[in-house]
């Protein structure tokens, strides 16, 4: 499953093109992870179609395989710098200052990948803000 912050949601509907998709590949991986990438592109026959807060993201089959468990995040911050964060299955979150927006992060905290009682941050599930 894709999730998609309100955030990101909100920049790709403002991106959005008529007749133009939102489509996400794997760039490239090498000695220090993965490269992800999303374009306005075409729709392709065979695509994956996966949808969050409304936004349809497509993919190849084969990239669906590699990126079906990925968090896309957009920042505007000024030490991390404005643009789409995506975070896919083998990007490890260890503690709350992993979310690069952990300050208004609204992951559904139900699909976190890690245990908010022992994330070090002080806070409960409810209002910890990490993703």
């Amino acid at each position: 499953m894709i999730e998609i912050t309100e955030s990101a949601a909100n920049m790709i509907r403002r991106s959005q093109a008529e007749g133009k998709v939102i489509r996400m590949f794997l760039a490239a991986i090498d000695g220090s992870g993965a490269t992800y990438g999303l374009a306005l592109g075409d729709e392709e026959a065979g695509d994956k179609v996966f949808e969050s807060r409304g936004v349809k993201i497509h993919m190849s089959p084969q990239d669906a395989e590699l990126l079906s468990e990925t968090i896309i995040d957009y920042v505007d911050d000024e030490e991390m710098g404005t643009g789409f964060i995506i975070r896919g299955p083998e990007d490890e979150v260890s503690s709350c200052g992993s979310c690069a927006n952990s300050d208004t992060c609204d992951h559904d905290h139900s699909s976190c990948d890690h245990d908010h009682g022992s994330c070090g941050c002080g806070h409960d599930d409810n209002d910890c803000g990490c993703s």
